[in-house]
C-alpha cells in the first residue's frame, strides 16, 4: 500500500491527545451514604471494572476514528499491477476510434460506432479537466491531430461517423507516434478503440513508442456475418461492339451459415444485361457468370448488385470499361507494304489499318495507335528507337517481324532495351512449327476446347513450315512467354510485357521464302488477336479514398485547361494533380474520392474518360482477433507497456482510474472513521458505569 499524501502521516500524532485526557482523568465522585457497608464494597468493585472498561473502549474508538482520518487525508493505495505510475500533474491523451465500414455491425448496446464515441467519452472523463487530449480516426484529418481541451475533445468524438478509409494497425500506431508532442516532460496515454479485423487489425508489425502507455479497447460485434462482392473481372480482354462477353462475379460468404439462392443482378448503363442466383457454403467462395452483349461503342458504365443485411456499402460493385469503334493498327515498312497483312486487316470494319514507310514516319501519331507492327524494315533510326520505347513505356502494343536483310544490331539493341533476347545467327534447317500455347491469351479461345475445358491439338495437325528462321532465345526477362515453337524446340513467336506495353517477336519475316506462316490460316487469328488484345484499357475500378494513378489518352492534353472528376449525378467533383512522364498523362486523385459509383473525367465541358470506384472490401471480412490472440500478439513486441482493457458493462472512467491511480482506499478509511465516532457516541451515551 501506498500513499499519494503520505505528508499528511503525521497527523498520527494526534493520537496522544485522546491518551492524554484519559490518562487524566478529572471526573469527581459524588459521595452516597449507605447503611449496609458490606454491599456497598461490592458495589464498588463493581462499578470500578465496568467504567475501567468503558472508558478503554472509548479510548480506542477515538484512537481508531483519528487514525482513520489520518489515513484518508494521506490517499492510501494499492498500485496497478505491472508498475504504472502515478499520472504527473497534466497528461497528454491520444484516442484513435476507428471508423471503418466494419465499426457499421451491430453489437449489444448499438452500432460499433456509437459505442466507440461513449467509450472515447468515458476515457476523457477518467482524466482531469486540465489535460490535453488528441482524437485520430481513419481520415488522418489535420483538425482532429492536435491537442484540445476535454470538452472540445468529446465534442469531435461525437462527431465521427463511419469512412469509407481503411487502415491498418501499423499505419494507425506509426502516425500516432509520429504526431508532436503537446509539451516536453508529460506523460502520454495512447488508447485504440477498434473492432481489430484480423485484415487490418493486426499488431504483428507495430513499433509502438515507448515513452507512451498503450491501451487497446476491443468492441465486439454481436453477429459478423457478411456477404459481399469481392472483385469482378471479364473472361477475355477484348471488347467489341456487338460482340458477346462474360463478366465473372466473385462473392465471398463471410458467415457461419451456407446461403442459397441469392439473386445477383448486372445493370449497364442502366438496363439490366443478367440475373442470374448462386448458392455458397458458410465461409466459401461462389463465383458467378454473367453472360451478356457488348453494347454500342464508347464508355460502359456496369453495376452487380446483391442484397445483404445490415452490412450493405459492399453489395454493389462498379465498373467501367471502354468499347472502341475500331482499333487503329499502324504497320511500318521499308518502302511497300506487306500484301498479307494488308489483305487481312483492311476490309475489317473493326481494325482501323494504315502502312508507312520507315523514313516518313510521323511520330507523334504513333500514341494514338494501339498496335505497331514493324514488317521488317532494313535499320531502326535512333529516333524511331526511342519514340517505340516511350510508345511502350506508355502502353503500347508492338509486333516485331526481322528484316530479311538489314541491319539487325538496331533491332538488337532496340529489344536490350527490355531484356528481351535479339535475332541470333539464321538456322537455315527446315522446321515445322510443332508447339502451339493453346492456353495462352492469344490462342485460348481459338481452338475448340475438349470436355474438360482444356484445348487438345491432334497430333497430326497441320501447322506452318518454316524453311530458315533466326535463332531467337528467351533472354533474361523471366516474363517471356513462348507462344509458337518450333520443331528443334526453339521460339519462334514469344511475348512479353515491356514497359507499361506489350511485345510481340517473330522469329521470321513476313516473307514467304522464310516460312508457310503468312500463308497459313494460323496466321489470321494470331495477327488479328494480336491486334484485339492491343486495345488499351484501363482498370475496371478503383479504390476508393485511394491514391492509384487513373492514365487518359495522350492526345488530350492541350493548352491550360484541366482535368476534373466528377460524379455522375451529382455535383461533386474534384481538380486532381496531372503528371505528364513522357506521353503518359497520369491523374492522382490524392484520396479525394470518398463515395463508391460512377465518375467522369472532364476537360472543360468534355468527358474523356469513365471511372469507376469501389469502397475497399478488406472491411468486408467481419472476422476479429479475440482477446487472447491480441494478448499473444502484445507479448512478442519489444514495448511492454501495452494493457488490453476488457468490455464490461461498467463503464470504463471506473477501470482507467484504477489502473492509473491504482486501488483508492481513502473512502475506505473514511467510513471506518465515521464507523468509529458512531461507536463512541454509541459508548458515552448506552453505556453507563
Amino acid at each position: 500500500m501506498l500513499f499519494a499524501n503520505p505528508v499528511f502521516l503525521f497527523g498520527l500524532a494526534a493520537l496522544a491527545i485522546p491518551v492524554l485526557i484519559h490518562l487524566f482523568n478529572f471526573r469527581r465522585y459524588k459521595k452516597v451514604w449507605f447503611t449496609n457497608v458490606r454491599f456497598l464494597q461490592e458495589l464498588q468493585i463493581e462499578t470500578k471494572k465496568q467504567s475501567r472498561l468503558r472508558q478503554l473502549l472509548i479510548l480506542l474508538a477515538r484512537l481508531l476514528a483519528i487514525a482513520a482520518l489520518v489515513m484518508a487525508f494521506a490517499r492510501p493505495y494499492i498500485p496497478a499491477p505491472g508498475g504504472l505510475r502515478q499520472s504527473s500533474a497534466q497528461q497528454e491523451v491520444s484516442i484513435y476510434i476507428d471508423n471503418s465500414f466494419s465499426m457499421d455491425a451491430m453489437a449489444t448496446d448499438g452500432k460499433l460506432i456509437e459505442v466507440a464515441r461513449q467509450r472515447a467519452a468515458e476515457i476523457a472523463e477518467a482524466y482531469s479537466a486540465s489535460d490535453r487530449f488528441r482524437l485520430l480516426t481513419n481520415d488522418f484529418e489535420g483538425r482532429h491531430e492536435r491537442f484540445v481541451s476535454r470538452d472540445e475533445f468529446i465534442r469531435f468524438a461525437t462527431e465521427v461517423q463511419v469512412s469509407p478509409a481503411t487502415r491498418n494497425m501499423t499505419e494507425v500506431i506509426r502516425r500516432l507516434n509520429d504526431l508532436p508532442a503537446g509539451s516536453q516532460g508529460m506523460d502520454h496515454d495512447a488508447y485504440l478503440l477498434s473492432d481489430f479485423q484480423r485484415n487490418t487489425g493486426s499488431l504483428a508489425e507495430a513499433s509502438p513508442d515507448t515513452s507512451s502507455h498503450w491501451f487497446l479497447v476491443p468492441l465486439a460485434a454481436e453477429k459478423r456475418n457478411n456477404l459481399f462482392i469481392d472483385t469482378v473481372f471479364f473472361s477475355s480482354p477484348v471488347h467489341q461492339a456487338g460482340q458477346p462477353v462474360t463478366l465473372n462475379a466473385r462473392i465471398f460468404n463471410a458467415s457461419a451459415e451456407a446461403l442459397e439462392k441469392i439473386p445477383v443482378k448486372l445493370t449497364i448503363n442502366g438496363v439490366q444485361k443478367a440475373l442470374a442466383s448462386f448458392s455458397v457454403e458458410a465461409g466459401g467462395t461462389a463465383s458467378i457468370a454473367l453472360p451478356f452483349t457488348e453494347n454500342a461503342p464508347g464508355t460502359q458504365y456496369g453495376l452487380v448488385e446483391i442484397t445483404d443485411y445490415p452490412v450493405v456499402y459492399d453489395d454493389r460493385f462498379y465498373l467501367a470499361w471502354e468499347v472502341l469503334p475500331s482499333i487503329p493498327v499502324l504497320a511500318i515498312h521499308e518502302n511497300e507494304p506487306d500484301p498479307y497483312l494488308d489483305a487481312l486487316f483492311s476490309g475489317d470494319s473493326a481494325i482501323r489499318f494504315s502502312g508507312v514507310p520507315v523514313r516518313r514516319i510521323d511520330y507523334g501519331s504513333l500514341y494514338s495507335k494501339a498496335l505497331l507492327v514493324l514488317e521488317g524494315p532494313a535499320e531502326l533510326p535512333s529516333g524511331l528507337r526511342q519514340e517505340l520505347k516511350r510508345y511502350l513505356n506508355s502502353g503500347g502494343t508492338v509486333a516485331v517481324f526481322p528484316p530479311a536483310a538489314g541491319k539487325l544490331q538496331d533491332y538488337n539493341e532496340f529489344l536490350a532495351e527490355f531484356n528481351l533476347p535479339g535475332f541470333g545467327p539464321v538456322d537455315t534447317v527446315r522446321q515445322r512449327i510443332a508447339g502451339i500455347n493453346a492456353e495462352s491469351d492469344l490462342y485460348n479461345d481459338v481452338f475448340e476446347k475438349s470436355g474438360s475445358g482444356r484445348v487438345v491439338l491432334p497430333e497430326n495437325v497441320d501447322l506452318p513450315v518454316v524453311f530458315r528462321h533466326y535463332a531467337l532465345g528467351t533472354g533474361t526477362q523471366t516474363r517471356v512467354e513462348v507462344l509458337l515453337r518450333l520443331r528443334n524446340d526453339r521460339p519462334f513467336l514469344i511475348t512479353s510485357p515491356a514497359g507499361k506495353g506489350r511485345i510481340y517477336l517473330f522469329a521470321v519475316p513476313l516473307n514467304d521464302k522464310w516460312s508457310l506462316f503468312p500463308k497459313h490460316t494460323i496466321f489470321v487469328p494470331t495477327l488479328y488477336k494480336i491486334a484485339l488484345l492491343s486495345n488499351p484499357s484501363r482498370p475496371l475500378y478503383f479504390p476508393c479514398g485511394g491514391d492509384a494513378a487513373v492514365e487518359i489518352p495522350a492526345d488530350t492534353l492541350s493548352g491550360d485547361e484541366i482535368f476534373k472528376v466528377r460524379k455522375q449525378d451529382s455535383g461533386y467533383e474534384i481538380i486532381p494533380e496531372i503528371r505528364k512522364m513522357g506521353t503518359a498523362i497520369t491523374l492522382l486523385p490524392h484520396g479525394q474520392v470518398k463515395e463508391a459509383g460512377f465518375y467522369e473525367v472532364t476537360q472543360g465541358a468534355k468527358a474523356i474518360a469513365g471511372l469507376a470506384f469501389n469502397f475497399d472490401r478488406r472491411e468486408s471480412d467481419l472476422a476479429c482477433y479475440t482477446q487472447a490472440e491480441l494478448s499473444r500478439q502484445i507479448s512478442r513486441l519489444p514495448v511492454k507497456d501495452i494493457r488490453i482493457l476488457k468490455e464490461k458493462k461498467t463503464p470504463l472512467t471506473r477501470e482507467i482510474r484504477q489502473i492509473r491511480q491504482g486501488t483508492q482506499l481513502w473512502q475506505l478509511f473514511v467510513a471506518l472513521a465515521l464507523v468509529f465516532i458512531a461507536c463512541e457516541i454509541a459508548l458515552v451515551r448506552f453505556f453507563r458505569a
